[in-house]
Formats: C-alpha cells, sequence, structure tokens
C-alpha cells in the first residue's frame, strides 16, 4: 500500500516538472496582449497608440465645441453652427449614449487620417483588418475609448499581430453634461432663461459659465472647466438656447 502511494506521488511530481519546463519552453512563442513580440512591432504599436491618444483629445476638444456632436447637426445656429438644446419648446440635447458614439466615429476617423496608410513603415508589410466601432465610456473625470484594430506586421521572416489598443482624456465631460442636462431640465419647468439655475450647477462643479445674445431669441452659453487641460487648452462646451 505504502509502495503503490509512492509512485502515484512520483508521477504527480514527474509530470508537474514536466507542464512547468514546457511553459517555459513555449512562452517566449506567445504574443501575449500588450507584449509585443519584437522591436519591429514595438515602434508600430507605440505608433499607433500615439495616434490614437491624439486623436481621442482631438475629437473630445471638438465634441465639447460642438455641444455633443463631432460635426454640426441640422439644427444649429446659421452662422456659428452651435448646436441648440432648447428650440421651439423642444429638448434637443443630445444623450450621453449619443455623444460617446458621436466620440466614436469621430476616433474612427481621425485615427486613420492620422495614420496615413502606415507609409512612414515601408520596409514592413502590414496587413490591416477592419476597425471595429470603438467603445468609448464617458465618466465623471475621464474618457476612456478601447479599439480592436487587428494588423499584421511582416519583415523577412518575422511576423507579429497587434489588435487591442485603448486610451483615456482626463477631461470632465461627465461633470459639464450632468451640469448642462440639469440646467436644460430645470428651463423647461420655469419656462424661460434661468440664470441663477445654470449659475448653481456650474458653481457646484468648479466650473465657469458665459453667454451672450445671437438673436432677439437665442442665447449661446459656454461652460469652461478649469481643470480640464490638455497641452494647456481647456476643455470648453458651448451650446445654444432659443427662448419664446
Amino acid at each position: 500500500m505504502k509502495r503503490g502511494q509512492l509512485t502515484i506521488f512520483i508521477i504527480i511530481a514527474i509530470l508537474i516538472i514536466a507542464v512547468v519546463a514546457l511553459f517555459f519552453v513555449f512562452r517566449g512563442n506567445l504574443n501575449l496582449p500588450g507584449k509585443p513580440a519584437s522591436p519591429e512591432t514595438a515602434e508600430i504599436q507605440n505608433f499607433v497608440q500615439e495616434c490614437l491618444d491624439d486623436s481621442l483629445e482631438k475629437v473630445v476638444f471638438r465634441i465639447g465645441e460642438n455641444g455633443g456632436y463631432y460635426s454640426p447637426p441640422k439644427i444649429s445656429t446659421t452662422l456659428l453652427e452651435v448646436s441648440y438644446y432648447i428650440k421651439d419648446n423642444k429638448n434637443l440635447m443630445p444623450a450621453k449614449e449619443k455623444i460617446q458614439e458621436e466620440i466614436s466615429n469621430g476616433v474612427s476617423r481621425e485615427l486613420i487620417l492620422c495614420l496615413e496608410d502606415f507609409a512612414q513603415f515601408p520596409e514592413y508589410e502590414i496587413t490591416k483588418g477592419k476597425i471595429n466601432s470603438p467603445e468609448v465610456i464617458i465618466e465623471p473625470d475621464r474618457i476612456l475609448v478601447d479599439v480592436n484594430y487587428p494588423l499584421t506586421i511582416t519583415r523577412e521572416n518575422s511576423k507579429s499581430k497587434l489588435g487591442n489598443f485603448n486610451s483615456e482624456v482626463p477631461v470632465r465631460l461627465g461633470i459639464v453634461y450632468d451640469a448642462v442636462a440639469e440646467f436644460i431640465g430645470e428651463e423647461f419647468k420655469t419656462e424661460g432663461f434661468c440664470m441663477t439655475c445654470l449659475a448653481e450647477k456650474v458653481l457646484e462643479n468648479d466650473l465657469k459659465v458665459s453667454y451672450s445674445n445671437y438673436d432677439e431669441r437665442t442665447y449661446l452659453f459656454i461652460i469652461e472647466d478649469p481643470q480640464s487641460k490638455i497641452n494647456e487648452n481647456e476643455f470648453v462646451y458651448i451650446f445654444a438656447n432659443e427662448y419664446s
């Protein structure tokens, strides 16, 4: 009985040693997510990452200037193309999910433009897959994006693959959006321009606000966030309201 138990323990020990040995043998051949397989892959991965970071920053600031849109919507002021949030007594403020969609579409376009079809890497053969719609999440104090962009990189006899990229910007779009949404809601309750309502929401979140007449019935609003700066550029959020 004891001899049989000892034999089983020896077999188990041998199997464990074999599994560990195989792991270390094949580990070098695994292209683990986020860990480039070669210096060549790292060069291209860094290039794509920089383009994604720049694209997200550009899109987010453009989204703020367009009141939540990558490009101004149809219902906007004629001259400055500022998005209307109240017009004809209707609430036209985009849902947060719509803004996330706008950021996603903008990042897809700006990323492709930035990469320039990898023209600066003529020594590599790069097979490009389709950029799936980037997943965007607006949090109170930052914006996150995940992009799946399959790339196969070939040089001589070396072949590597990349696919997943992510980025974030420390812009408080979520806080700004919620403050503006509360203000718009209050406007329909008061049935008129309630500057004190907006001031309260702004001061609660350390934001700044200014407004001006666009025409006899329309006001333009600019929300500034001193806490959201990238390369000394302060995030601003602009929209228009029409009052009867």
